[in-house]
């Protein structure tokens, strides 16, 4: 194996996991995700040679994603999913299960800008620096969008968890 074939393995070792999660939590569909974090490890192999070791890996592997992310959108219509697009035995999931499925729609319906960044942030681990090089905006931007990204889902999953709780569990009785 190459030095180069050698790199490219050893971040994919390290990130796959992160980059699967971020587009798993961007389309809402695991197959889609599959195929995208494919595509940026198959861009890291081609780009390799030109990598240079400074630190910043995690944010050069999200902005291939970020691209990644792009083209796919170009070719394709927005393949988020909502509640109501998935399986109907849901409703028959235990509430956890209920919680994950609203935390999921409701970074779904968070724009695309805050969306990116919160998920950056939380799936990929960047620091607001690297998210700021991967959107090619300001930290200051990026500090806003996280801020606009959290309370919009404090609003979206606290009027979700009321809803679980129903008026009964709500009074305190079950």
């Amino acid at each position: 194996m190459a030095p180069t074939d050698t790199i490219a393995a050893e971040i994919f070792e390290r990130h796959h996991v992160a980059v699967f999660r971020f587009f798993r939590r961007l389309t809402g569909r695991p197959d889609v995700a599959e195929d995208l974090t494919q595509e940026v490890f198959l861009r890291v192999v081609k780009g390799v040679e030109q990598y240079r070791v400074m630190g910043r890996e995690t944010g050069w592997l999200f902005q291939i994603a970020r691209r990644v992310l792009i083209d796919h959108h170009r070719q394709r219509s927005d393949t988020t999913v909502s509640l109501s697009d998935t399986d109907p035995d849901q409703a028959a999931a235990p509430p956890a299960q209920l919680v994950a499925f609203g935390l999921q729609e409701a970074v779904s319906r968070l724009p695309n800008a805050e969306r990116a960044a919160f998920l950056l942030r939380e799936v990929g681990g960047l620091t607001y620096g690297e998210i700021a090089d991967v959107c090619d905006t300001t930290e200051d931007a990026v500090s806003a969008r996280l801020y606009r990204a959290r309370a919009r889902l404090r609003q979206l999953l606290s009027t979700r968890l009321a809803f679980l709780r129903g008026p009964r569990n709500q009074q305190g009785t079950l």
